[in-house]
């Protein structure tokens, strides 16, 4: 079964996230999906251009990106989102 919680997904909460936070969320993710290890430090060296990146995510966007990570890595995912970015 799909989720729907990504629905609810609130790009704000990423902004939200401090440099810290918003790198633990993008190695988290990228684990979880398969990402290159290296691709993803890179990644993190510019959390300027992160941010610029993940500023205009959408909901369904984020949703795909979750689906990914299969559904209990992407729920962890969502939760921590959620309550890191209140």
């Amino acid at each position: 079964m799909r989720n729907d919680y990504g629905m609810n997904f609130d790009p704000a909460a990423i902004a939200r996230l401090n440099d810290g936070e918003l790198g633990d969320l993008v190695t988290q993710i990228a684990s979880a999906v398969g990402a290159d290890p290296r691709k993803t430090s890179a990644l993190l060296g510019n959390m300027d251009g992160l941010r610029e990146s993940l500023k205009d995510l959408t909901p369904q966007q984020a949703k795909q990106l979750l689906d990914r990570a299969g559904e209990e890595k992407s729920r962890e995912i969502y939760e921590l989102i959620r309550k890191k970015g209140r």
